[in-house]
């Protein structure tokens, strides 16, 4: 049945951390699907970022989540803090359960990142309502062997499971025992519009607010700070870079979440000794625009991963990209044409790959357009299409 043609659904989309990433799937998914004519709730936390942005007509928005933390996240001292977050994401799963029960939607998509999706989806699986779960993380980034056995549970819960690529749909198959009739392909969406968000950042005024000449080479490493993400082979790789092409600066911004205090020191103190400009905290949506203005590459250093958010981010916004050749990214990118592409854990092909980018203006043009062209046909309304062409045949449309 052709999208025109299908009737609409009411969809109660659940994403449970108002900002991030995460979030901004949610929402630019959400947008699309109630574009197309269907009725949408977006269920998200209340520490909602992106309360300026538009929301169509047939999309409304719930922050009922994590109330209490964004409350008390200032008061309270961090390890109460942090037994009080998990105490209320249960507390949450039942709110949330009782408030699916009440609206009565055709369709529950929840967006799985952690084990607390456990809780969530074994609640919301009782309401026998069509349960579809988008796995973002197939498997814990910090091979903790409790939560691997967690992920095995939440990827079997649902009655269709979202993979962003054929290597996360293998892994959920042939790692986890996924029925693979319950698995379907969609790709991530683009992030052009970031493009709109927040002041206009162009490429003089962002490097002044870093306090980056014009002239300067910059390369960007962005998100979430973590084990597997790999800056410290980026930070060791980055005095080969600077031997060659002394004008190179590395900017370093992301939260260092799931970091122990003493690894974050280390990586701050390195990123200091290199000349880095690094900012380890969480970057709000209204700034994000700036960092990638001020770049002339991003680098992802990624040791593993599924998919990436920020990958999408900078393809959608024209930022040629040095990538790791893991989990799905071969599938998105092609060395040469719209990125290049360089084994994980080797410093020194990185700096490379780095030195390479930066030497040469033309290869970045080439690169970024061909990036464009990947997040243009990734487009959130033929997004929507696939996943409302998913929805449906759970619901027998």
């Amino acid at each position: 049945m052709s999208g025109a043609a299908r009737r609409a659904m009411r969809i109660l989309e659940i994403e449970t951390f108002g900002r991030g990433g995460l979030i901004h799937y949610a929402y630019s998914l959400s947008c699309a699907l109630a574009e197309r004519g269907h009725e949408l709730r977006l269920l998200t936390a209340a520490c909602y970022e992106l309360e300026d942005r538009h929301l169509p007509s047939k999309l409304e928005l719930d922050t009922a989540i994590g109330g209490f933390s964004h409350r008390m996240q200032q008061r309270l001292p961090g390890p109460i803090s942090s037994v009080a977050r998990k105490v209320e994401a249960v507390v949450d799963a039942f709110r949330v359960t009782a408030i699916a029960r009440r609206l009565r939607p055709e369709v529950i998509h929840f967006h799985c990142t952690n084990p607390v999706s456990l809780v969530y989806l074994s609640l919301l699986r009782r309401l026998r309502t069509p349960l579809v779960a988008t796995a973002h993380v197939v498997t814990p980034h910090e091979r903790i062997p409790f939560q691997q056995a967690a992920y095995r549970r939440v990827h079997r819960l649902a009655d269709l499971v979202i993979a962003h690529s054929g290597f996360d749909r293998r892994r959920l198959v042939e790692d986890f025992a996924v029925d693979p009739r319950r698995v379907v392909v969609i790709p991530h969406g683009d992030y052009g519009f970031f493009e709109d968000a927040g002041e206009p950042a162009d490429r003089e005024g962002a490097r002044r607010g870093f306090g980056l000449e014009p002239e300067d080479e910059v390369a960007l490493f962005f998100g979430y700070i973590r084990e597997y993400k790999g800056l410290d082979l980026l930070l060791e790789a980055w005095p080969k870079v600077v031997a060659v092409r002394p004008g190179a600066r590395l900017l370093v911004a992301g939260d260092p979440v799931r970091l122990k205090p003493e690894r974050r020191r280390e990586l701050e103190a390195r990123a200091t000794r290199l000349g880095a400009v690094h900012r380890f905290e969480y970057i709000p949506f209204s700034e994000v625009s700036r960092y990638f203005a001020a770049a002339d590459v991003l680098v992802m250093p990624y040791r593993h991963v599924s998919q990436s958010g920020v990958l999408y981010l900078a393809l959608s916004l024209g930022l040629p990209v040095v990538a790791t050749t893991v989990g799905g990214l071969p599938e998105l990118l092609r060395d040469g044409d719209n990125a290049l592409l360089v084994p994980p854990e080797a410093p020194a092909e990185l700096a490379r790959a780095v030195i390479r980018m930066l030497a040469e203006p033309e290869l970045r043009d080439r690169l970024a357009r061909g990036g464009r062209r990947v997040a243009e046909q990734h487009s959130w309304p033929a997004i929507a299409e696939r996943t409302a062409s998913a929805f449906a045949r759970l619901v027998g449309d």
